[in-house]
């Protein structure tokens, strides 16, 4: 997937313009995308609409306008976009008290690299690509093969699984929630 151009990154009274709708079209889809894993651990699976308006929001916060700042800022979030066969994902440690987050931190050493991906019989490993180590919040990449990626959407089961000493748990997603991570797959 081609990361975020300059072009399709909407500031100013363009955004604002579009911003409603646009917000209203991803929170009809964050249900499907976002997994409760265990108490306190979630997985929401990330698409390029989500990143590019993370991002959009991001310059409105700033009101960033001008155009090398939207050019640098846009390389960096294209950082969180997955390749053609990848499918990203944030996981977070949903925790909002500092020290019990901390705390949480430390007794989870590593979850990030606990996260797989199960697509029929295939196991994917998370591969984590960054976290900051004090919010709670990982950026994970699941590079699916093309047998793989193919039987994703012809409809194989999936389940995402947490494998790590001080935390198991395994969901299975559901039709709906299949396709609301596989948008990106189709284009």
């Amino acid at each position: 997937m081609a990361g975020l151009s300059e072009g399709e990154v909407r500031t100013g009274a363009r955004y604002e313009a579009e911003r409603t709708a646009g917000r209203a079209r991803l929170a009809s889809t964050a249900g499907l995308r976002r997994l409760d894993l265990d108490d306190g651990l979630a997985l929401v699976f990330e698409t390029h609409e989500t990143v590019r308006t993370a991002l959009e929001e991001l310059l409105r916060a700033e009101r960033t306008a001008d155009p090398a700042g939207i050019a640098a800022e846009a390389a960096a979030f294209s950082e969180l976009l997955g390749g053609d066969n990848d499918l990203v994902a944030t996981l977070y440690l949903d925790v909002a008290d500092p020290v019990a987050l901390a705390e949480q931190l430390a007794e989870l050493p590593g979850i990030a690299a606990a996260v797989s991906l199960g697509i029929g019989v295939d196991r994917v490993p998370a591969t984590p690509e960054m976290a900051d180590g004090v919010s709670g919040a990982f950026a994970l990449r699941f590079p699916l093969e093309a047998a793989q990626r193919s039987a994703l959407l012809d409809g194989a089961a999936v389940t995402v699984a947490v494998d790590h000493p001080g935390c198991r748990a395994r969901v299975t997603l559901g039709v709906e929630q299949v396709r609301a991570i596989a948008v990106d797959l189709r284009r």
